[in-house]
């Protein structure tokens, strides 16, 4: 089911890119709308589910609880996302409590410092992420929002990378949880992530 997909490129810029030509693109398109958010991520690796991630996600738009499919590219990937009541506060403890049973296996934080601008259609975000190892990484990401097929998706996206000068063969096929965390999660838990049983 397309709704719980998600089809996005992203593409690793340096710490120098020029964000003021981004926006001036972004802006040039006309997106709906536009913000700039400092975002929470946790990150959790559980044994009932290990071919996918669980991440909390807090901001000052949204709170979330999402599972997203792990593979060898994330192009297209199973994305569910719940929302959870902002106004409660921060559910943190009430997450972990609730994946416990779930056995979690590894956890890690990501701090991100986004600029995204929402189009009909797209979502382009430009962000800087930290783990809370130090690792740190540029990104640009287009995400299509409205998908009647893969197809349809891919060309939406394709319209607005070209816009902001990229093109598919230069994008990264790692997502984020992989580029910061490849290399501090325990081997035993990447072996049963890897197995596809």
């Amino acid at each position: 089911m397309l709704k719980y997909l998600e089809i996005e490129h992203k593409y690793l810029v340096d710490a120098a890119y020029d964000l003021d030509a981004f926006e001036a693109m972004a802006r040039r398109l006309e997106p709906a709308h536009s913000n700039q958010l400092k975002v929470d991520d946790t990150y959790y690796v559980v044994q009932a589910m290990p071919n996918h991630v669980i991440r909390h996600r807090i901001d000052k738009e949204l709170q979330q609880l999402t599972i997203k499919s792990t593979g060898t590219d994330n192009e297209c990937r199973t994305e569910v996302n719940l929302d959870l009541d902002l106004k409660v506060g921060n559910q943190a403890a009430a997450i972990e409590a609730f994946l416990q049973p779930l056995n979690v296996l590894w956890s890690g934080n990501i701090e991100k410092n986004i600029i995204v601008f929402y189009f009909d259609e797209c979502e382009v975000v430009h962000y800087s992420a930290r783990s809370g190892e130090g690792k740190t990484v540029h990104c640009v990401e287009f995400e299509a929002t409205k998908k009647s097929s893969r197809e349809d998706a891919l060309a939406i996206i394709s319209h607005y990378e070209t816009a902001f000068g990229f093109r598919p063969d230069g994008r990264s096929n790692h997502s984020l949880f992989e580029l910061l965390f490849a290399g501090s999660i325990p081997d035993k838990v990447r072996k049963l992530m890897n197995s596809r049983g």
